[in-house]
């Protein structure tokens, strides 16, 4: 049934190229509107064999990852003293609320000129646009732990350490999960913005490279492959959530 489902993924987009493909020829005169797949393939090797794809990639890629993965161990644990302790909720809330209003466009000036136009500038916005949103969620499932739970943690004389691991995080995993979820989205958003606006590699400098020049399947080009990210990561989250917890059901994305 899966492999079924697969198969027609791969058919539904392989139909939509030729009919872009198709559309494209048949109706437009000038590429620059929308370039036809073709245009875009043969944009995306010559950019791999000049190297500018692979360079452009792996900055984005990396100040993606260690902005995120940062941003989901400061977030998972700030979370849990949240949703824990009321006194640390109490704390933290008028710092939260401050990050979580302030745009990311306005915020990633000030960090460009406190740290610069190097990769740890966009981990920094990674970071700040990511914690929050995984931060509370993770104090929300922490808060909304079915009472069975604890109870049976009592009856079990487990230690506060092991109740920690065994009941409360995974209870919390569902609210976790979908903290990351939203994180991704939010993660690419920064990262893209601040390479937009300062940056000598990555993604966002490669769109802001081909807007300035016309070049229309390069703009393309950079669009599936912020999408491609976009997609590994989400599977990546669902994938890590069917292992932490095989006994829940994941929403299908």
């Amino acid at each position: 049934m899966r492999k079924r489902e697969v198969h027609r993924g791969l058919y539904s987009i392989l139909g939509g190229l030729i009919l872009w493909e198709a559309l494209t020829r048949l109706l437009l005169e000038n590429e620059l509107l929308i370039p036809p797949p073709s245009s875009v393939i043969r944009s995306l090797w010559r950019m791999s064999l000049s190297g500018d794809l692979n360079r452009h990639l792996l900055a984005t890629l990396f100040e993606f990852a260690s902005g995120f993965s940062t941003a989901c161990i400061v977030g998972i644990v700030l979370g849990y003293l949240m949703g824990r302790y009321r006194w640390f909720d109490e704390l933290m809330d008028p710092w939260i609320a401050t990050l979580y209003s302030i745009p990311v466009i306005a915020f990633v000036p000030l960090i460009i000129i406190w740290f610069g136009i190097g990769l740890f500038s966009k981990i920094i916005v990674v970071f700040k646009i990511t914690a929050v949103a995984i931060m509370l969620n993770t104090a929300a499932g922490v808060k909304n732990l079915d009472p069975v739970w604890l109870e049976l943690s009592q009856s079990m004389r487990l230690s506060p350490w092991q109740t920690t691991l065994k009941i409360r995080l995974p209870g919390a995993l569902p609210y976790i999960v979908t903290g990351m979820r939203l994180g991704v989205g939010r993660a690419m958003l920064g990262v893209i913005v601040a390479e937009l606006m300062a940056a000598n590699a990555g993604l966002g400098f490669l769109l802001r490279d081909a807007s300035e020049t016309w070049d229309s399947p390069k703009l393309f080009v950079t669009v599936v492959l912020l999408a491609a990210m976009g997609m590994g990561s989400f599977t990546l989250i669902k994938k890590g959530e069917q292992r932490l917890a095989p006994w829940r059901e994941t929403a299908e994305w």
